[in-house]
């Protein structure tokens, strides 16, 4: 089992994250950290925990590649059957591995394993086929694939089968992938609180949230993915579930440009209505490609 950790400036956290990954009640793991260039003494910290444990190997971009295509570089690297991202200012509990691996090997057919806290009042660990997991999200809108890569777990071969993160998504490259993983193979939703997410002003996070132009370009452009990439060929949905999930999209794409407008966001109304034309007229463009994957 691989436990991914990918640096960018994170000193404050970092060894907070890396003993948290050291704790787990599971102990047949490497943990591989990946620096993307940090200016601050990350690298320091991380080597410092390689010296003390065999299993931290710490990596070093020779430039700066971005959040994704970091977190492709480290599975990349992994040797292990499966892979754990555990972000570099989050933490783990000690038996959030085991309890992922263990579902891992139970259902040996799931692609990835996502620690969620619905649907509710329902036995864990939870399979979903690929049809029960698309109907969940998209049709009644469980949400569960807007989980980040903390929450997961994930098959190391299903991972580069389908090319790992799409690079240039940014914010929906977890979306994205999920929603990848899920058209091909089951998934298993495992109880919730096996993680840490720390939110802090450095997050890229933030920016989406913020409500400016990167919510924005998120919204659009997954939105967009999602009817131009997996409502079509292999989606696993039936033709009239696919219907509903399209008008759904497309009334909340115009719900969103009405509420632009409503408070004289015009821009942003003026690109969003862009994009819902779009989709309303089916011209889904190639923006967001499909990146190359190759396991180095």
């Amino acid at each position: 089992m691989s436990a991914l950790v990918t640096v960018y400036n994170r000193e404050k956290y970092l060894a907070e994250s890396l003993q948290s990954i050291l704790d787990s009640t599971y102990i047949n793991i490497e943990v591989v950290v990946v620096d993307d260039g940090s200016k601050d003494c990350s690298v320091e910290i991380a080597n410092e925990f390689a010296a003390r444990d065999s299993r931290v190997k710490v990596k070093l971009n020779p430039k700066n590649l971005g959040d994704y295509p970091n977190r492709n570089r480290a599975a990349e690297l992994a040797t292990g059957d499966y892979l754990k991202y555990v972000d570099s200012d989050d933490r783990i509990e000690p038996n959030c591995i085991q309890t992922m691996v263990d579902a891992a090997r139970k259902y040996p057919d799931a692609a990835y394993i996502l620690s969620y806290p619905r649907p509710e009042n329902v036995e864990r660990p939870l399979y979903l086929s690929a049809k029960e997991a698309y109907e969940q999200h998209l049709v009644q809108q469980q949400g569960f694939f807007s989980s980040g890569p903390l929450l997961s777990l994930i098959r190391t071969d299903c991972f580069r089968e389908v090319g790992g993160f799409r690079p240039s998504a940014r914010n929906m490259g977890d979306t994205i992938l999920w929603l990848e993983l899920s058209r091909r193979w089951p998934m298993v939703i495992v109880e919730d609180g096996l993680t840490f997410w720390r939110e802090h002003d450095e997050q890229e996070y933030n920016l989406v949230r913020g409500g400016g132009w990167d919510n924005s370009m998120t919204h659009c452009l997954l939105s967009h993915v999602t009817l131009r990439d997996f409502l079509e060929d292999g989606c696993p949905l039936n033709a009239a579930e696919r219907r509903l999930v399209r008008r759904k999209f497309q009334r909340d794409n115009i719900r969103r440009v009405f509420w632009q407008l409503k408070n004289l966001r015009l821009n942003f109304a003026a690109y969003e209505a862009w994009w819902t034309l779009r989709s309303l007229l089916g011209g889904y463009s190639k923006c967001v490609p499909v990146n190359s994957f190759k396991n180095k």
